[in-house]
């Protein structure tokens, strides 16, 4: 793993964070599985998904890691802040609930990795980005569920 990759996905971590904290409206939303396929597709095209030596326990590991994320990201999206201005523009913004839900993201996926170096199946690009884009995907649906909910002000 080099270090310009490392630091790309850090700011998309950055990114995600920033815009989950610090407060944005709730727009475009059909356009939120964008950021999930880019990363999706160059962490296929980065492979190391799975680990030739180890292909069963490089798979499950990958599918908790994306089922991990998905259930953290869909309760991070459920957790948001919702308000609408008095403009009627629907806002969203990060509460503890969601910090406490990124770092058990977080201390989730350290788990899963310190697995599978325990069993011989190192943390690659690849999977970090689908697992990436699985979490960020989940946040934006339930987000955008969600939104659908919040009365319009008339």
């Amino acid at each position: 793993m080099d270090i310009a990759r490392v630091l790309v996905i850090a700011l998309v971590v950055v990114f995600v964070l920033v815009r989950r904290f610090g407060g944005r409206p709730v727009k475009d939303q059909d356009r939120l599985w964008v950021l999930p396929a880019i990363l999706v597709v160059l962490g296929v095209s980065e492979g190391g998904l799975t680990a030739p030596a180890h292909p069963v326990a490089s798979v499950v590991l990958l599918a908790a890691g994306i089922a991990a994320a998905l259930a953290t990201g869909f309760l991070m999206g459920r957790a948001m802040t919702l308000w609408r201005e008095p403009d009627g523009t629907l806002w969203a913004k990060g509460n503890r609930t969601v910090l406490a839900l990124f770092g058990l993201s977080l201390a989730t996926r350290a788990g899963l990795a310190l697995l599978g170096y325990a069993v011989g199946v190192p943390v690659h690009n690849g999977a970090l980005l689908v697992t990436l884009a699985s979490w960020i995907l989940a946040q934006g649906l339930a987000l955008a569920a969600r939104s659908r909910q919040v009365p319009a002000l008339v």
